[in-house]
């Protein structure tokens, strides 16, 4: 339970910014995880400092296991476009 309250417009802010973040990552071909998630709806009720919630956003990304950089899939951003028009395509 968060003993010190946010005010409402810290509230919206910080809704905001997990909003911003959030639409990126979507925009991006991707969904947050269910962990990351969860830091959001915390840090947004005021449970979480903005350092509390960088620190376990942090914690949590390096918990996952390592995979390539997308510039190893793709030389180019032709290549990346191409790939992207042949998996939109119907």
């Amino acid at each position: 339970m968060n003993e010190h309250p946010i005010s409402d417009d810290e509230r919206a802010r910080r809704q905001k910014a997990i909003d911003f973040a959030r639409t990126n990552i979507e925009l991006s071909g991707f969904t947050p995880s269910p962990a990351m998630a969860a830091l959001g709806v915390r840090f947004v009720a005021g449970e979480l400092s903005e350092s509390d919630f960088i620190a376990a956003a942090l914690a949590h990304a390096n918990s996952l296991p390592a995979s390539e950089p997308a510039q190893e899939y793709f030389a180019s951003l032709e290549q990346l476009e191409a790939a992207r028009a042949a998996r939109d395509r119907p």
